[in-house]
């Protein structure tokens, strides 16, 4: 990460938080749009920052939770509970990746 290291982990901090909040929200209220369209964003800016530092492995999982939200904001796929555990699996790995970056790992 190098000379980014700080600003990586400043900004994934407040993605993880707020996509936390979101995936939350969203799990109460799955019809939610605005809140489908604010986790797809966190998740496309999960990525970009990711692929900007090295981090591609999880750049590749943002982008697939991004694909998955495409499908939710198309209206050719409804929040199910199995998409609410893939999604939350998903937040679990970003998190984890994160906490280990922080971590000096």
């Amino acid at each position: 990460l190098g000379d980014y290291h700080d600003l990586f982990m400043q900004e994934a901090e407040e993605y993880v938080e707020n996509l936390n909040n979101r995936l939350l929200d969203l799990d109460k209220d799955r019809e939610d749009k605005e809140n489908i369209t604010e986790i797809f964003r966190i998740a496309h800016s999960i990525k970009g920052s990711a692929a900007f530092v090295g981090l591609n492995e999880l750049s590749t999982l943002a982008h697939r939770m991004e694909n998955l939200l495409q499908l939710i904001r198309d209206g050719k796929m409804e929040v199910t509970d199995e998409v609410m555990d893939i999604l939350f699996e998903c937040f679990d790995h970003i998190k984890l990746v994160i906490d280990q970056v922080s971590n000096g790992e």
